[in-house]
Parts: structure tokens; sequence; C-alpha cells
């Protein structure tokens, strides 16, 4: 009886690691939620928070160790008193896997092109650029269906301080 249990147990990890492992590579698609953090320089306006924030991404991951990715990243609002600055971007990022089986461990690095509009009583300006935007992240796969924990940090030339930490779900077009 104890070897049948843990033979059912062997087969049963080899399928759930051979799905995590094998089923990663060509096209995929996800979403993200999670928390931002934006302070800005007080030099050009005073708002700051640590708010909900939402991701969009799409990529090719043509190897098991590197992937093409393009996002759309809301940061949520920042206020300060009766201003406030909603931020969001495209990036586009390149992801470097480690070669490890079950859960994938990836860095990225890429630019993005934000916006930044802020609105007061007194004025609204808006501020764009393209900054250095990298990352760290792991994520496990289930057939097509998969799993991301992600940190990120932005270089916003405005931003003393720019980040995301989410939870996302992707989609593997097998």
């Amino acid at each position: 009886m104890r070897h049948t249990c843990g033979g059912v147990f062997l087969v049963g990890a080899s399928l759930v690691c051979g799905a995590a492992f094998g089923a990663n590579d060509g096209l995929y698609i996800g979403g993200s939620l999670g928390q931002s953090e934006e302070h800005f320089d007080a030099s050009t306006y005073f708002v700051r928070s640590d708010d909900t924030a939402y991701k969009i991404e799409a990529g090719f991951r043509p190897l098991d160790v590197i992937a093409g990715e393009v996002d759309y990243v809301s940061f949520g609002r920042a206020s300060g008193g009766v201003n406030y600055a909603d931020t969001y971007g495209v990036g586009v990022f390149a992801l470097g896997y480690l070669p490890i089986p079950v859960v994938d461990v990836y860095g990225r690095l890429g630019v993005v092109n934000w916006r930044t509009n802020v609105t007061s009583p007194y004025e609204s300006f808006r501020r764009t650029g393209s900054d250095l935007a990298y990352g760290a992240g792991a994520g496990m796969s289930w057939g097509s269906l998969g799993v991301r924990l992600e940190y990120e940090l932005y270089d916003v030339a405005h931003a003393n301080t720019m980040n995301l930490a989410t939870v996302g779900v992707t989609w593997s077009f097998l």
C-alpha cells in the first residue's frame, strides 16, 4: 500500500512538473493587480500615494530562458491635499529566466513611456517621458494558465519613488 501511494505521488508530481515546466513557450497575455508607491519630487509638485494599480501584458517567449513583453500599467492616483496626479505608461521589456524546473524566476529590464496628469484647483499640467524600468518576478504554470508575483521599479524623471508590486495571471497560447 505504501509503495502504491508513493508511486501515485511520483506520477502526479511528474505530471504537474511537466505541465509547469513545458508549457511556457510561445505567445501569452496576462493581467496583474497590486500596490503602487508614488512619491513625486517636491520641487515639481508634492503628491504621494500607496494605491491600487493594475497592469495588462502581452509577450512572446521563444526560448525557456528569454521573453519579450509589452505592458500597459496604471499606477493609480497620488494626492496631496487638493492636488492629485494620475500616472500610467506603456513599457517594452526583456525578461531573462533562470533555468530552474517548476518555478519561473526572472529579471526584467525595459523602457516605459509614461504620462502623468497633474490637477489642482489652480492649474493642471502633464509631464511625459521615457525612462528605465526594471524588476524581478516568480511564477508557475499549469498548462496554459500561469500565475505571477512581480516587483518593479521605475526611474521616472520627476518621481523620487515609483514602484509596483503585483500578483497576476497569464494565459499561454500553446
